[in-house]
């Protein structure tokens, strides 16, 4: 008799309680082995290249980027299935130094000690979306063998959860994800862009850092949340359709896993998929609490521009917590922010097509989303 799981994607799920090199160390190997294992052109590779979140220049202890001692676990797990030439890039979501956003991540002094390369995604070519148009990539990836993909796990504003399928849209380096936000402006819209945007940049394996997720208003405003596991597996759909029951989602409840399912890019449906490892007691019951993004996506698309600008739902700059650094002007792509007569800046309604590039970059947590009701009643 056939077993009941011949055929199935698997996704592991290990528990990890902890950042220690020991706790982790093992949780990678035995996350990457109830996966399946590293896949043969993992190990195979000449040159590997690893996408870690680093969304800004934030330190680890914040939960908004991957943490480097998970980092570090993985280099050695790879260093041990032969695996020599490793390199290690994101491209942000402000206009931070790359130096600061190495240092501030922890990535400087993993890479150091391990010996692998730190690159900037800087450099772009072209390639055609499947619906028309082009979408601007990291031109080394010609470089590379095989790309491993190390997402956070959190909350997201519009995508409700980001994890490793969005994780691939950080190989578009720069300002034009931005622009991509004001093309697409609603949710739905925009998870159909990241679903074709995936499609064409799918890493070859998928190592999670849970060990601390983030709750409230990610990617970049949460909370940090104790879930205490590591997941694996070499489809990206598949990990983040089970990582997003750790929010009480199913994977037909994010536009983004949805769609990137229905065009062929990976598998959603978890009679399709074999659960393996020791941790799935505590993604399936611990409930991290999810961002305000489910109220946008009760939006129409068609109807979405006018009624958040009807709602108020704008990002708002704190005055007192802005310190003037001018990050979130230099990354709008809309030239919706600037400064007033008195030095302070203001978000432009209008203008604005809440991309959330400029939440997500300030490094003082000076900006939010704010909704009419919240600026009526706190």
């Amino acid at each position: 008799m056939a077993s009941e799981n011949a055929g199935k994607v698997k996704v592991a799920a290990v528990e990890c309680g902890a950042y220690s090199r020991e706790a982790l160390s093992k949780a990678v190997d035995a996350a990457v082995d109830a996966a399946g294992g590293w896949p043969k052109k993992i190990r195979g590779a000449g040159k590997l290249l690893l996408k870690p979140n680093l969304l800004s220049a934030r330190p680890p202890e914040q939960a908004v980027t991957t943490h480097p001692e998970f980092v570090r676990a993985v280099i050695q797990s790879l260093r041990k299935a032969g695996v020599k030439r490793i390199s290690l890039g994101d491209s942000p979501a402000g206009d931070h130094p790359w130096e600061k956003l190495w240092e501030t991540t922890g990535m400087a002094e993993v890479a150091k000690a391990e010996g692998v390369d730190l690159l900037p995604f800087e450099n772009i070519k072209r390639v055609d979306l499947p619906d028309g148009g082009s979408l601007p990539i990291l031109k080394e990836l010609d470089d590379f063998d095989a790309v491993v993909s190390l997402p956070k796990l959190k909350t997201h504003l519009l995508t409700k959860v980001t994890a490793a399928v969005k994780n691939s849209y950080g190989l578009i380096p720069g300002k034009s994800k931005s622009v991509f936000h004001g093309r697409h402006q609603s949710p739905a819209d925009m998870g159909r862009f990241l679903a074709d945007a995936y499609g064409l940049l799918k890493p070859d394996f998928v190592l999670m850092d849970a060990v601390e997720c983030m709750e409230g208003q990610g990617p970049a405003n949460g909370r940090p949340f104790p879930l205490g596991v590591v997941l694996a597996g070499a489809d990206a759909v598949a990990v983040d359709a089970m990582a997003c029951r750790a929010y009480g989602y199913e994977a037909s409840d994010i536009p983004l896993l949805a769609t990137a399912a229905e065009r062929g890019h990976g598998v959603a449906d978890s009679a399709l998929i074999e659960k393996t490892g020791d941790g799935w007691d505590l993604v399936e019951t611990k409930k991290p609490k999810r961002s305000t993004s489910d109220l946008l996506h009760k939006i129409p698309p068609v109807l979405f521009s006018g009624l958040t600008m009807a709602l108020a739902c704008r990002p708002k700059i704190s005055h007192d917590a802005c310190v003037g650094c001018g990050i979130c002007e230099r990354v709008c792509a809309m030239n919706a922010i600037s400064r007033d007569g008195k030095g302070r800046y203001k978000v432009a309604w209008r203008k604005c097509v809440l991309c959330m590039c400029c939440v997500e970059s300030c490094p003082k947590h000076a900006i939010e989303l704010k909704y009419l009701w919240s600026r009526l009643f706190g």
